[in-house]
């Protein structure tokens, strides 16, 4: 199962937790309550329902599970006041509560994910790859309109991330100017200041796009 929420993608598969392109380091207990709380979400969980799952053989107090949930909520830029990935349900639990913004249940990892050009296909690794006129970048587009790194997609399976790098021109998706990590669809046209490219992703991907004001 692979899920994006906010700037974060989440990937059971591989234990990986990611923001902001970012991977962040998790304990193994708070990685499964986030790996529970959202294959059961929005259902809430007991406290007592939580401790089983994560402390099955060891008797543990109340205060343990308060602080997985708050390191939780710092790897995931959440707060207990605001609350917009973690809730507090008053004398019961916790329940993910975050919108997510794309899922995928089962793929191969970056399988059949490209940015197509009118004269060339960019295929996309699983993971990190940058986009720029520089010689580091992967996806290379010779353009004074990019900048040398201009942006950089975070790929897992089908689930394709794209966050600008402070390029000079910015980073479009679809005729708006994206403000953060953003969620790529099958078909969107993403401009790199104003290098023309279209996103192509075979295969099914649930995704219901929120990202950045327009």
């Amino acid at each position: 199962m692979r899920v994006c929420f906010g700037d974060c993608v989440f990937d059971a598969e591989t234990r990986e937790l990611r923001r902001g392109g970012r991977l962040v380091s998790l304990s193994p207990k708070a990685f499964d309550l986030l790996a529970l709380l959202i294959e059961v979400r929005p259902r809430p969980q007991t406290h007592g329902q939580l401790k089983d799952a994560l402390w099955p053989t060891t008797h543990v107090g109340y205060t343990s599970l308060a602080r997985v949930v708050s390191e939780l909520r710092r790897a995931t830029g959440d707060s207990a006041r605001g609350s917009a990935v973690i809730r507090t349900v008053a004398r019961h639990g916790y329940a993910f509560t975050a919108s997510v913004v794309g899922e995928e249940k089962a793929s191969s990892a970056g399988e059949g994910c490209a940015l197509v050009a009118d004269d060339r296909e960019y295929s996309l690794r699983a993971g990190e790859t940058f986009v720029g006129r520089g010689p580091e970048c992967a996806v290379h587009l010779p353009s004074s309109q990019v900048s040398r790194v201009h942006a950089q997609l975070v790929v897992s399976g089908r689930l394709a991330t794209l966050e600008d790098r402070g390029s000079k021109n910015g980073t479009w998706i679809n005729g708006a100017r994206i403000a953060g990590p953003t969620v790529l669809a099958d078909g969107d046209e993403v401009l790199f200041g104003t290098y023309r490219l279209v996103f192509r992703c075979s295969g099914p991907l649930t995704s219901t796009r929120t990202g950045p004001p327009r």
